[in-house]
């Protein structure tokens, strides 16, 4: 009863009929509860009834839940409170795959299935503030004489973002005719029909909930807007001409759906198979979606964050996808394949898109990702990244710790057509801030900055300037090696006469360096077994150099603009453009100097932890910060950089380590972390 009336779709490994229809059910009464349609005691039956309206359908949905306990069903139900708040939570509600989060497991172990369901396929709660911040930023970039953009989600869920763009055009022009709006404006995909279902009556209660008086049944209006739900992959989908004009017959069909009951929508014609030309370059998207054969006005969402899967036919997305022909396998991302359609599925010179995906497009070295970014510098159009950190407060909350970017990507015709790309520094923020986090993201112009090997994550001009150049440099630390290796950390004791310096694979509020320990740490527990890179130097002043070098704050603010704010990765080091090749003798024995100095200083901020039942041992370098100043101002010299950089990196630091400075208890952990002293700002 809840298949689409316009086209027949396949639908796969959908749930058994019986769980549809209590779905269906449930979804119904909260809706009727929430509009004040149905009373606290009202049955699902009652729901059905309220439901159909006048259309008299062949089946009964509430016949195929009988074995269902209707009466704990509702109980259930009104220990739910229908007021506003509920009306922003209801896509969560609707959601099949249930709750996630980690303090709901914690509450109900049970709930670790749903989790475990959704890290499976990659698919996690886009939060509400998140979806209105994309969705308002996209549409302030359509073209303000487009009065009703078209707009699809290829990954809707159960319609968070449309929710949110709904809510943002009855701010725009839409005049309370919401219901309208859904029908030409609002589309979604979604390979999951229970996750398809709930997306529409979504919008159905946002619909009816409102002033527009609508006539029709709800059976009615849902079936209307399910006209423009498609249940499948929208992986298979593509511009090109559609076979003929559906627009009259889609208008044809709603009207009917306004008079009485219509049936199921059944296959016309054999689906295209392997070998078939159109196999390769996909399903038209105007053959589906009339509305869209010109492509999306707006396309936005959160793609699933899992493997492309062995469901798929990898060499069929390898013809289409830029991101999928480096070696493409069932393990690659699918995200960037959803990337793709941001210029892809969307209008050719008149578009505006935005996602909210992993932090990996911007600084992972895989074939797929750097694929990913040429094809962005390839696209034109203007390009923008947010970039968000999963500590201390997540972007997705506390159940999902994920670090994440959000990219928007606007074209407008008349407008240069190559690319530009803005960017933004790597955002910490504590909960007390989430209020305000997404009122004060701005971006900065990158010129001259190839971005296939990364998306530098820069806040203003003149660290833009400072990076620019830096990258230009063709100096790198690996030319002062002598040798590159790695070890346990239990081998990092003065065990032979080797200059050695050690670098630990992840990181935080400073780089993890070491030189061999002079005595190794009591042993709590068992050593860890993540190795740490090993550089090996010709002399002890040349590895007194090299710790200078990346003990400055200048190679902490590289590691955390080029990479993931976390993990160390060699090429990272061993690329640093901070070498004595920069360097004259008298700057390199002050920097030799220094980074002997450096060493002993971290001797007495020496701090062994033990995470997982293994040990590590760090050095913070907060004590240390005028010997800090003193690096950083001789290579900033030896770089022909302004002086007055140094004081944007230490303002810089500060920044990173502090998060809240509002905060008093983080403000403490500062100043205990430098031995009573705060860094300077």
């Amino acid at each position: 009863m809840m298949a689409s009336r316009w086209r027949a779709e396949d639908l796969g490994d959908s749930p058994d009929l019986a769980l549809q229809a209590a779905w269906a059910l449930v979804s119904a009464r909260i809706v009727g509860r929430s509009v004040g349609a149905l009373s606290a005691e009202a049955s699902l039956r009652d729901a059905e009834s309220w439901f159909l309206g006048t259309v008299r359908t062949p089946a009964s949905l509430s016949e195929e839940v009988a074995a269902f306990a209707d009466l704990d069903a509702v109980r259930s139900l009104e220990k739910i409170g229908y007021d506003d708040e509920f009306r922003d939570l209801l896509p969560y509600v609707l959601d099949s795959i249930g709750p996630g989060s980690r303090a709901s497991v914690l509450r109900n172990p049970a709930a670790g299935d749903s989790r475990r369901a959704r890290k499976a396929s990659g698919v996690f709660y886009t939060p509400s503030d998140v979806a209105e911040y994309i969705t308002g930023e996209v549409l302030s970039e359509v073209d303000e004489a487009v009065a009703c953009p078209k707009l699809l989600d290829p990954a809707c869920g159960s319609g968070v973002f449309l929710k949110a763009a709904l809510d943002a055009a009855s701010l725009r022009a839409v005049d309370g005719a919401r219901f309208s709006f859904v029908e030409r404006c609002l589309h979604g995909i979604d390979i999951s029909p229970l996750a398809v279902e709930a997306a529409c009556f979504v919008l159905l209660r946002e619909c009816i909930g409102s002033e527009e008086r609508l006539e029709a049944s709800p059976w009615s209006l849902w079936h209307r807007i399910r006209c423009n739900f498609r249940v499948g992959d929208a992986l298979g989908f593509c511009l090109r001409p559609p076979r003929a004009n559906g627009s009259l017959a889609l208008a044809e069909l709603r009207e009917a759906l306004d008079r009485s009951y219509v049936p199921p929508a059944l296959p016309n014609e054999e689906p295209p198979k392997e070998g078939d030309p159109l196999f390769s370059r996909g399903t038209s998207l105007g053959d589906v979606f009339p509305g869209l054969a010109a492509g999306a006005d707006i396309v936005i969402g959160n793609p699933p964050y899992a493997a492309v899967g062995s469901g798929r036919d990898v060499a069929a997305l390898e013809r289409r996808f830029a991101s999928a022909t480096a070696g493409a396998t069932e393990r690659s991302d699918c995200y960037p394949l959803f990337v793709e359609m941001m210029w892809r599925l969307a209008r050719r010179d008149s578009s505006s898109s935005g996602m909210v995906v992993p932090l990996s497009i911007a600084c992972s070295r895989r074939a797929q990702l750097v694929a990913l970014r040429r094809a962005i510098a390839a696209s034109g159009g203007r390009w923008r990244f947010a970039f968000f950190d999963r500590e201390p407060h997540g972007l997705f909350g506390e159940e999902v710790k994920t670090r994440n970017a959000i990219v928007f990507r606007a074209e407008r015709r008349g407008l240069d057509v190559s690319t530009s790309v803005e960017t933004g520094p790597l955002r910490r923020w504590t909960s007390r801030q989430r209020d305000e986090l997404f009122t004060k993201i701005d971006f900065t112009r990158l010129r001259g900055t190839a971005i296939a090997r990364g998306v530098p994550k820069l806040a203003g001009d003149e660290p833009a300037a400072v990076y620019a150049a830096l990258s230009r440099r063709t100096e790198r630390l690996r030319h002062m090696c002598s040798d590159v290796g790695s070890c346990l950390p239990s081998e990092t004791g003065r065990t032979d006469s080797r200059a050695r310096v050690f670098v630990a694979g992840t990181a935080y509020n400073f780089l993890s360096i070491f030189r061999p320990h002079k005595s190794l740490p009591p042993q709590r527990a068992p050593w860890s077994s993540s190795k740490v890179l090993a550089l090996g130097f010709r002399s002890e002043e040349a590895a007194a150099r090299a710790f200078a070098y990346l003990g400055s704050r200048i190679a902490y603010w590289l590691w955390h603009v080029s990479e993931d704010g976390f993990h160390v990765t060699r090429s990272f080091v061993l690329d640093l453009p901070l070498t004595d090749g920069i360097c004259d003798a008298r700057r390199e024995a002050a920097l030799a100097d220094c980074g002997a100095r450096f060493w002993e200083s971290l001797q007495t901020q020496q701090v062994v932890s033990v995470n997982g039942g293994r040990q590590t041992v760090t050095y913070r370098p907060y004590g240390s910060e005028e010997l800090r100043d003193e690096v950083d101002a001789l290579l900033l010299d030896a770089l022909g950089i302004e002086p007055s950089f140094g004081a944007y990196l230490r303002s810089f630091a500060h920044r990173v380590i502090t998060v809240d400075e509002r905060d008093p208890k983080r403000r403490l952990v500062v100043q205990i972390q430098a031995g009573g002293v705060a860094c300077s700002a």
